[in-house]
Formats: C-alpha cells, sequence, structure tokens
C-alpha cells in the first residue's frame, strides 16, 4: 500500500474536468493541509500515483462513473480511503458550478501584458454590447486581433488587441495609445474623442486632467514618415480593394444559401461552416483595417479643426461626413421609412397597419386579410425584409436573432413610421443632409480664408475631406455584407440544432451556442457517443448559468494590464449631486425640484437642442418603446437601432465618441446628440424632462419625472 494512505485521505472526485479544459479525463482531488489534483483515464490501467495507489484510484473511479450512470451526466461525489481499495462515497450530483469560458472570471485570454495596456469597454460595448456566447467568442476573437494588428507589423506583435473579462469584450485601448504616442508622435486625444470612454471623458471635461492637445511629437513623427506614407498608400487602395472583399464574401453567401441541407449529413454541414468560417474570419480582417483608416481619416480632420478652426467647431467639419450616399445602413433605413411614407399616404394601407400590433402586423399581411388594393404592402415588406433582414441589434452576436427570424423587431418601429408621418420624410431628410454639407463646407473655406495661408490650408482640409467621406462607407459596409453571410451560417447551426434535438443530443435549439467551435466539432463527430453528448449538455447547462451570472453584471469600463476593474474618474459636481439626492430620505427624493436643475456632461456629437421627456432604454426590446417627441436615452446603440431615431427628439447615450453609431446617426438625421455621458442610464430616469445641447455636450436634468 502507498505510504500515503497510512492515514484517511479523501476529497472530490469529478467525472469531467470542471474547468472544461480536459474532455476525456476523470479528476480527482486530494484535500488536506496540501491539496493536489489528478487526472485518471476513463478506461484502461492506472498508474500508481504518489498520492494513492491504483487499487484506491480505481475504486474512486468505479464510484464516479457508476453516479454518472445513475444521474446521467457528468457528477462529483464526495469520498474518503481508510486503506488501499477502501472507500466510501458519498454526496452524488450532477456537476453544477457555472462554467466560464474565454479565459475565466477576471482573467481575459492569455497575452503578453504590456506596462500599458489598459482594458476597455469603448467602442467594445457599442459593437459587442452584451455576453458573448461561447461560439460566438471563438470565432471572432482571433479573428478581430488580427485585423487589429495588421496595420501595425511588428510594433504589437505578441499583445492581445482584445480580451474577454467576465462574459465582455474587451479592446486594449492601452496598446492603441502608445501606437499614437510612442510610434507615431500623436497624442491620441482625437482618438479617444472619437471612441469615447472613461478616458475621453477626462479630455473633453472642461479643466480636466486630460485637456486636449494638438502638440505632434516630431521627432517621433519624423521617424515614422515611411510608415506613415505606406499607411496612406493603403488606406487610398482599401475602397478599390472592398470591390474585391465584396464580391468574395457575397459568393460564400450565395454558395450556403443554395445548400440543399437534407442531401447533407451532419459532417458535411460542419465541414461547410468550417469552410464559410475562413471566408468571416477574413472579412473581419478586412473590417478591422478599414475601420482602422476610417478613424484615421476622422481624427487628421479634428487635428487640423483644432488647430485652424478652433475645437468649438468640430461639430461643423463633422457635418460634411453626413448624408454620405453608398452607405448600406442608412439606405435600408431609407427604405422602409419609404415604405411608411406609401403606407401613410393611403388610408387602406393606414388603416390596416393601425389594427395590427408589431407582432401580428407579418402575418397579417400574409395572411387573406390584406385587401387586394394593398398587396403591394406585402410585396414590398417582403423585398425590406429580403435585402435587410440579416440585421439585429447587438448583431456580432451569433445567438442574437435577425429581423427575417422575428420581423416583429423592426415592424414596430415601421408602425411608427406610418402612423407618425410627420416625424418620416426621407426626401426632406436627404436634403438636409446635403445642404448640411454644402454649408459646412463653405463656412470652412470661408473661416480658413482670413489666414494669410487660408487657401493652401483650405486646399490641405479639401483633400482630407474628400479622403474621409471615400473611407466612411468603410466603416459600415463591410460588416453589411459580413452580416449576410453570417445570416446563412446562422442557418446551417440551427439545422444541426435541429437535428441533435430531434436524437436527443442537446434540449433547445440555442444550446448550439454555448459550445465553442472546437466542441461542436466533437459533438458533430461523435454526437452518437452517449459520454460525449452528456458531456456536452453538462457544459451547455453550466455555461449558460455562468452566461446568466454575467449578465446580471454591470462591466467596469475600464481594467487595468491585469484585468482588474480601475475605479471611474472622480464624480463631477452634477454627479455628485444627482447621488446626495438618491441618498435623501424617500419624502425628499419624492420633490422634484430637490437638487435640479442637474447638468451632466458629454461629448458634444450632432449640434441641435432639444427638450423632451427621456425614455431610458436598455435594451432594443425596451428602445422600440419610444414615442415621437421623447429623448432616448440608452448605454450604447448599434445599426440595429438605426430606425428608432427619427422618432427621438435627441439622442443621450453613456458609451461613444464623435465617430460612434449613435453619433453618426444622430448627425444623418439631424437630431440632437450628445454621447459619452457616464453612467447616463443610471442618473436619468425615464420620464425625466431633459435639455440635450449637442453643440456644448450638455444634458441638463429640468424636472424628475
Amino acid at each position: 500500500m502507498n505510504s500515503t494512505l497510512t492515514g484517511h485521505i479523501g476529497g472530490l472526485a469529478w467525472s469531467e474536468d470542471p474547468l472544461g479544459h480536459e474532455l476525456s479525463a476523470l479528476r480527482i482531488d486530494f484535500e488536506g493541509a496540501a491539496p493536489r489534483s489528478v487526472s485518471l483515464p476513463r478506461r484502461g490501467p492506472i498508474s500508481i500515483s504518489e498520492y494513492g495507489d491504483a487499487e484506491t484510484l480505481g475504486a474512486v473511479r468505479d464510484e464516479l462513473l457508476d453516479a454518472e450512470r445513475t444521474l446521467g451526466g457528468p457528477a462529483v461525489v464526495r469520498w474518503r480511503a481508510y486503506g488501499s481499495g477502501n472507500i466510501d462515497a458519498s454526496d452524488a450530483r450532477l456537476i453544477d458550478e457555472p462554467l466560464p469560458w474565454g479565459g475565466g472570471p477576471g482573467r481575459g485570454m492569455p497575452h503578453i501584458q504590456g506596462e500599458l495596456d489598459r482594458w476597455s469597454r469603448a467602442n467594445a460595448g457599442e459593437v459587442i454590447p452584451n455576453v458573448m456566447t461561447p461560439l460566438s467568442w471563438s470565432v471572432i476573437a482571433d479573428a478581430l486581433d488580427r485585423g487589429f494588428h495588421a496595420p501595425w507589423g511588428n510594433w504589437t506583435e505578441g499583445r492581445r488587441f482584445v480580451a474577454l473579462y467576465d462574459g465582455y469584450a474587451y479592446f486594449n485601448i492601452g496598446l492603441i495609445m502608445e501606437i499614437f504616442q510612442t510610434r507615431l508622435g500623436l497624442t491620441g486625444a482625437h482618438f479617444l474623442e472619437a471612441v469615447g470612454g472613461p478616458e475621453a471623458a477626462e479630455i473633453v471635461r472642461p479643466g480636466g486632467n486630460g485637456e486636449r492637445s494638438t502638440r505632434i511629437n516630431w521627432r517621433i513623427m519624423l521617424g515614422s514618415l515611411p510608415f506613415m506614407f505606406r499607411w496612406l498608400r493603403d488606406q487610398d487602395q482599401l475602397p478599390k480593394l472592398w470591390l474585391a472583399e465584396r464580391q468574395s464574401c457575397e459568393d460564400e453567401r450565395d454558395r450556403l444559401r443554395s445548400l440543399d441541407t437534407t442531401e447533407l449529413s451532419d459532417r458535411d454541414i460542419f465541414r461547410e461552416l468550417t469552410q464559410s468560417s475562413a471566408e468571416s474570419e477574413r472579412q473581419t480582417i478586412f473590417l478591422m483595417r478599414a475601420q482602422a483608416s476610417v478613424f484615421s481619416a476622422a481624427q487628421g480632420l479634428l487635428w487640423a479643426t483644432d488647430r485652424w478652426l478652433g475645437s468649438n467647431m468640430r461639430n461643423l467639419v463633422l457635418s460634411v461626413l453626413q448624408g454620405l450616399p453608398g452607405v448600406r445602413t442608412q439606405e435600408g433605413n431609407i427604405a422602409l421609412r419609404r415604405i411608411a411614407q406609401r403606407a401613410a399616404q393611403d388610408s387602406q394601407a393606414t388603416e390596416f397597419v393601425r389594427a395590427e400590433d408589431a407582432q401580428s402586423l407579418w402575418p397579417a399581411v400574409h395572411s387573406d386579410r390584406l385587401p387586394d388594393e394593398i398587396t403591394w404592402l406585402r410585396d414590398d415588406l417582403d423585398d425590406f425584409i429580403a435585402e435587410y433582414g440579416h440585421r439585429a441589434a447587438g448583431e456580432l452576436e451569433a445567438a442574437e436573432p435577425r429581423w427575417v427570424e422575428q420581423p416583429e423587431l423592426i415592424l414596430d418601429t415601421f408602425r411608427d413610421y406610418v402612423l407618425h408621418p410627420e416625424r418620416n420624410n426621407p426626401d426632406e431628410m436627404l436634403e438636409r443632409q446635403k445642404s448640411a454639407r454644402l454649408q459646412a463646407e463653405e463656412e470652412i473655406r470661408e473661416r480658413l480664408s482670413g489666414h494669410p495661408l487660408g487657401s493652401l490650408r483650405w486646399q490641405l482640409f479639401k483633400a482630407q475631406i474628400t479622403q474621409a467621406r471615400r473611407l466612411q462607407p468603410l466603416r459600415e459596409n463591410p460588416k453589411f455584407t459580413l452580416l449576410e453571410l453570417s445570416l446563412q451560417q446562422r442557418r446551417l447551426w440551427k439545422e444541426l440544432a435541429a437535428r441533435w434535438i430531434e436524437r436527443g443530443v442537446i434540449d433547445d435549439p440555442d444550446d448550439v451556442y454555448y459550445l465553442l467551435f472546437e466542441e461542436l466539432a466533437t459533438l458533430t463527430r461523435r454526437s452518437g457517443d452517449p459520454v460525449i453528448a452528456a458531456r456536452m449538455r453538462s457544459r451547455i447547462r453550466r455555461r449558460r448559468l455562468q452566461f446568466e451570472e454575467w449578465k446580471q453584471s454591470q462591466p467596469p469600463p475600464l481594467r487595468d494590464r491585469f484585468g482588474d476593474p480601475i475605479g471611474s474618474a472622480a464624480a463631477e459636481p452634477a454627479e455628485a449631486a444627482i447621488a446626495d439626492a438618491a441618498a435623501e430620505s424617500p419624502s425628499r427624493q419624492d420633490e422634484p425640484e430637490a437638487n435640479l436643475p442637474v447638468t451632466l456632461r458629454g461629448i458634444a456629437a450632432s449640434n441641435g437642442e432639444a427638450e423632451g421627456r427621456a425614455h431610458v432604454a436598455h435594451s432594443a426590446v425596451t428602445g422600440r418603446e419610444l414615442t415621437p417627441g421623447q429623448i432616448l436615452v440608452a448605454r450604447f446603440t448599434d445599426p440595429g437601432w438605426t430606425p428608432i431615431f427619427p422618432l427621438a427628439a435627441a439622442v443621450v447615450t453613456e458609451i461613444g465618441g464623435v465617430l460612434s453609431h449613435g453619433a453618426i446617426v444622430a448627425r444623418e438625421f439631424g437630431i440632437p446628440a450628445v454621447v459619452n455621458v457616464q453612467k447616463a442610464t443610471q442618473q436619468i430616469r425615464s420620464g425625466d424632462l431633459l435639455r440635450v445641447d449637442g453643440s456644448s455636450g450638455q444634458v441638463t436634468i429640468i424636472e424628475r419625472a
């Protein structure tokens, strides 16, 4: 007998690695003063361990596998040994501990830490707003990383750009700032203003620690000129390269669409998904390159504005980029509004739409109840969904349902357009955008003309405007096409899920999103193996628990290089006033005048001023409850929110910068907007009377609901 068994030993035994790393091994934990763990094969001989002899470990294994068979899935038991092969086992249960992914709670994917690494939800909180499912994370993380590193060569080698902390994606804003400051000689202030975040709040705050600076380190800048010339040349080529990239993505989309899944086995379908994921990865890398170029061009405009016009002219300069043709997200919104405009002008169509809610409208237009005189309504909506039905809120998440799958996600807004035609005139909006562009250009030219070098400055400014306009559609269009492909991939995932449900392998169509891509590969090959199927069901169940746990938390906006939360900046007096008001007695809180008015500060994103009642939306679903004339207050917005904007008197978000989705769309619609208002959804309540000044970046709470 092994000497370690002279006393009683024991611990927990797991028929599946509780951390999810090993698929086929059992794990035996030894408790005590020096806790240890050993892995055992499910069958076959056991080598003698320094912690226990083969006979004892074999007895533990037998008890564990018996518990797994009895309970119907991976199990854990408590065991105690009293001698070689003499054990007691008790407290058998299914393994139900939450199972993290992406590096585990509080830690991102393994990466080489840089001294200046800082992990930010700015921009990440907009494009990937919610907890990511394991499948989405496993297919997009490395592509995002490679796409970011593509322009910078060996400057960023070995450093992570994207990481997952407690289920939420973060971008390494410290690495980006390091590139700007130490490699290019720039301050990075304009980048922070473009993307937003806690550090941007410091920059735009009057008297803040990060007061905006346009100074360039010319010594570093001159040393980086060879890179800058290559970078500008690559930027210039991107619109041309996009034509071939778009065609490649559309070809893959059409290939998947044409597949007859009834003729394909599970392995065939997974093979198609594997092939298609390579195209998705390529397109994601191109999207990241395009995003970097768009941000770079806009930063050039912001820098020139600060130097030659003054920072108070920022909204004027951003106006030259609004209403540009060829942006697919904007085209989709115009298309929906035109259908609504036609319906509003047809009394029979208006009454038909009025009689249905968002849930019933789609089946109603496809039923015999639709009058023959307005069958055009069905045809137009079918055409719209065929062209734009791949969109959704939070659409980089594979598990999010698309408009084509749940038309009510978009028809709620369509009904508002029809029933409130006074707020829906697409031709008027397009004319307003064109006029704003021309007026902004003329005013910039006039302001520059007063300087001795005004003519030269205008030529340089005009060239920068032209380049920014060429690149601007690449902020949205590559993602639009990538999502068309994603919809076809989602169709194949749903087909696999339906087959596995029918065979009893999984329980729910969404279960596939709670497995990593490589785990789905294993399940595809071995779905007939009851042990493998049971283990995958266990992982799905435990990851759903982890998903729900993470979903209840609010991710900190900034983390240090180790992934630990960084405390938010000191509250402004206005924020402190609200915090004090909340701490008052109930009778004091009931007085609407207490501590009012209160002014919150953010980044001025779209000119104009508006007053209205707040509608605080924590998701696109609650966002669709917005009524015309209210002020939309949200953590973020993405393209899935775009149709809501024309109904809003103004927009306030707590995430974002001047190039965020909410800022761009607000400028397109001529709606006042302030973004990057820290904790806006906590400080503002639905029904509060607000004044939004999109020129100064101030949001004033005038009256409590």
